[in-house]
């Protein structure tokens, strides 16, 4: 349970509605000591290289963060030290990470230098129609997550005009008052850290709760139909942390990141999720739940019954082609890797993670 706490498993980008959407200036929450950025195509290990730096701190004691890659959930887009304010990140498409202040805290790692460029090309063109085959996927699986996202709106709709007016007011006040107590107004607000902790994935949704919820002390449960309210709740109890001078995290819809699903206070102990397939929350004694469907009028959803059960078939479905089409894309982009791995020098590139190592181990004190 120990290490469980000293480890964190995030997205930093996400495959959604708005196509690829990047939270990649959050992989530090305060300001970096110093980041390494990877620069280097497909298959080149730059996963391989941040995962055993990671293991290696992990080993010493230090807490990790694993950010992980949306497209390729087995893989990392980065890896983050919060006690050193460190990160290691890829740079590559379709999250471009360029030095903010190069030599100062910025330092660019370029892993293609340990590739046969020479031997590469060989294989240039079938690169090239990979490629574009890739991208193609990517365009339709967000055309699909567009449409599903279009159809999930209507599912809320639908929903929301049966919710009582001023009952997410009500029930705002309640936890606000639960969570911060007698807390005043701070002179300085707090910030807040945007991730996703879940992904569109090729192997569909994953969530990583288990790594950001479980060791909050106090776990507060969202329970209710889309257009209930829990994204609104969140914003409301958000704000009033950040007014409090409180650092907050707050994690995004994989869908549509304008939504919020997840909301962490780690100064408190305090976590309140919400609970909805394809992220249902399993429940424990100790945890407080709160049923947000109680705010629906007497008259309930009978009337509409039938839109929703077509809106949720259609949801359902869309979100299936759209994984498929991202599933795909992963299988493109691993035909890709076979092609550039034979032409790496491994070894030399090991070199370069033991000197980049031995820099990280100098900021422990």
């Amino acid at each position: 349970m120990k290490q469980l706490q000293q480890i964190k498993h995030v997205f930093p980008g996400g495959n959604t509605s708005k196509g690829f959407y990047s939270f990649y200036d959050y992989i530090i929450r305060e300001e970096p000591e110093h980041v390494f950025v990877l620069k280097g195509g497909p298959g080149v290990g730059k996963s391989t290289f941040m995962r055993a730096i990671a293991q290696e701190l992990l080993d010493r004691g230090l807490k990790v963060e694993y950010h992980h890659c949306s497209s390729d959930p087995e893989s990392l887009d980065g890896v983050a030290f919060p006690e050193l304010r460190i990160a290691i990140i890829d740079g590559t498409a379709p999250h471009v990470v360029d030095p903010k202040y190069p030599g100062c805290i910025d330092e660019i790692l370029h892993l293609n230098h340990y590739l046969n460029e020479t031997k590469l090309r060989e294989n240039r063109a079938e690169i090239l129609k990979l490629n574009a085959q890739s991208s193609e996927f990517f365009q339709r699986a967000y055309k699909y997550l567009a449409a599903a996202e279009s159809v999930y709106q209507d599912w809320e709709t639908t929903i929301k005009k049966h919710i009582s007016s001023g009952y997410i007011n009500q029930k705002a006040i309640e936890l606000i008052n639960r969570i911060y107590g007698n807390r005043e107004i701070s002179n300085t607000e707090g910030q807040i850290r945007h991730l996703f902790a879940s992904a569109i994935t090729p192997d569909g949704m994953v969530n990583h709760l288990e790594s950001l919820i479980d060791p909050m002390p106090l776990k507060i449960v969202l329970h209710g139909l889309p257009g209930t309210g829990r994204s609104r709740l969140l914003y409301k109890v958000a704000t009033a942390g950040v007014e409090r001078g409180l650092d907050l995290e707050m994690f995004h819809c994989a869908l549509n990141p304008d939504r919020v699903e997840h909301l962490v206070i780690p100064d408190l102990g305090v976590a309140i999720t919400t609970s909805e397939e394809p992220h249902a929350y399993k429940r424990c004694k100790s945890d407080i739940w709160i049923n947000l469907n109680s705010g629906f009028r007497e008259e309930g959803l009978e009337q509409d019954a039938e839109i929703l059960s077509t809106v949720q078939k259609y949801y359902w479905e869309l979100l299936g082609v759209a994984i498929s089409y991202i599933r795909q894309a992963k299988e493109t982009h691993d035909a890709i890797e076979s092609l550039y791995i034979p032409s790496m020098d491994f070894d030399a590139m090991g070199e370069l993670r033991t000197r980049v190592l031995n820099k990280i181990i100098t900021y422990i004190t």
